[in-house]
């Protein structure tokens, strides 16, 4: 609706009180003058030009009294939620409108000292060495014969022996006298086709035992040596079936051949 160079138009909203629609009024440009809150659109303009007219009025009148002219006007602004002239949002400049303001650049960010910092860039920094390869083992001793005086052979009186002795630094072989005799004498040839059974020092007892149900062997026929562990620890291999069978850790003397 236009009336008398100005257009009064609603905006959608309601006041929370009364809940009357709010009008917008423009000038004949279209700049916004005011916003109101009445019943329909000539009511709005009526209360335009009368707010208009109370300013008019009072900016034509001499002021004799500030203190009046104040209290006067706080009573003008006291006005029920209803019929409220509500603020107008500020004017933007014709210059901002048409022209956006121009935007800064933006400061290059300074650069960060690797040594400062303590990191490298990725993708200048050199790529990492690749780790040493790892040495191929040693390769293993292959032995087909140690004299007595090396493995430090020796007879051993068996009869004290316990199945629950502890673990010592020799390995054992029951064998018969005549190759006990011969084995100090001539020294212990290894093969991996006829290896010689060894065991720890408890499992003594259970190889006796087989002996003494074997009608074949008598216990004067029978001989222990013990040999030093730490001379043959590589040439040994690992015996489960007999282990399994004694309880005690026993091993084969193949010399690696």
């Amino acid at each position: 609706m236009v009336r008398n160079g100005y257009r009064v138009r609603p905006t959608g909203l309601t006041t929370p009180i009364a809940e009357r629609m709010i009008f917008r009024i423009d000038d004949i440009q279209g700049r916004p003058r005011a916003r109101i809150a009445a019943k329909d659109g000539p009511q709005a303009l009526a209360l335009f030009w009368r707010r208009r007219g109370r300013q008019i009025l009072a900016e034509s009148l001499p002021d004799p009294d500030p203190v009046a002219t104040l209290r006067r006007n706080f009573a003008m602004a006291r006005i029920l939620p209803d019929t409220a002239e509500l603020p107008l949002p500020e004017p933007v400049p014709a210059r901002a409108a048409t022209h956006p303001a121009p935007r800064r650049p933006r400061a290059p960010r300074p650069l960060r000292d690797e040594a400062e910092t303590g990191q490298n860039d990725l993708f200048t920094s050199p790529l990492p060495a690749p780790p040493p390869k790892a040495e191929p083992p040693p390769p293993r001793r292959q032995v087909t014969h140690l004299d007595a005086e090396t493995l430090q052979l020796a007879r051993v009186h068996y009869r004290g022996l316990q199945a629950s002795d502890p673990t010592d630094s020799y390995l054992y072989h029951i064998t018969t006298n005549e190759n006990a005799e011969a084995m100090l004498r001539d020294g212990v040839t290894m093969s991996r086709r006829h290896p010689l059974l060894l065991t720890e020092r408890g499992g003594v007892p259970y190889w006796l035992s087989l002996l003494a149900d074997d009608d074949d062997a008598s216990e004067a026929d029978i001989a222990v040596l013990r040999m030093k562990r730490f001379m043959i620890d590589d040439l040994v291999e690992d015996d489960p079936d007999s282990t399994r069978s004694s309880g005690s850790p026993s091993y084969f003397l193949t010399g690696n051949t």
